[in-house]
């Protein structure tokens, strides 16, 4: 496995931790000072970040494995390039779809859910990894 790979991981993991804490504060947070209804709204919110990154991690990891040298596929770059495109616009098409089942179909509140979501998008910029190369 490239360093690549193990940096990409270890990012993920972290991050996907992050949101999981922040989501359940969030939601913890609905239920302490709001109801039920803000709670489950909370939590379908941060877990709709949840599932982007999920899927953002999938296409980057597999754009890493159509860009080796070696491979099936041959090495194509412009390949990995598109992956990365397509996992962009599948994050986007799956938030929208979600709000829209959420707030939409399930009736969620859609204040709690747009706050869950927010919040929990906010671990992308506190999500601090190590990166040194004598880490494993």
């Amino acid at each position: 496995m490239s360093f690549a790979a193990v940096v990409m991981r270890r990012v993920v993991y972290r991050l996907i931790i992050v949101q999981l804490v922040l989501t359940l504060m969030v939601a913890l947070g609905y239920l302490a000072f709001q109801n039920i209804n803000g709670f489950f709204a909370a939590l379908f919110g941060g877990s709709i970040t949840l599932s982007g990154t999920v899927l953002m991690a999938w296409r980057i990891s597999r754009a890493g494995e159509v860009a080796l040298p070696g491979k099936k596929t041959g090495g194509d770059k412009q390949q990995g390039y598109i992956e990365i495109y397509i996992g962009a616009i599948q994050k986007f098409v799956l938030t929208l779809v979600l709000m829209a089942f959420g707030m939409g179909y399930l009736k969620l509140d859609p204040l709690a859910t747009l706050i869950g979501f927010a919040l929990t998008q906010m671990s992308f910029i506190a999500n601090k990894v190590d990166t040194s190369p004598t880490l494993n």
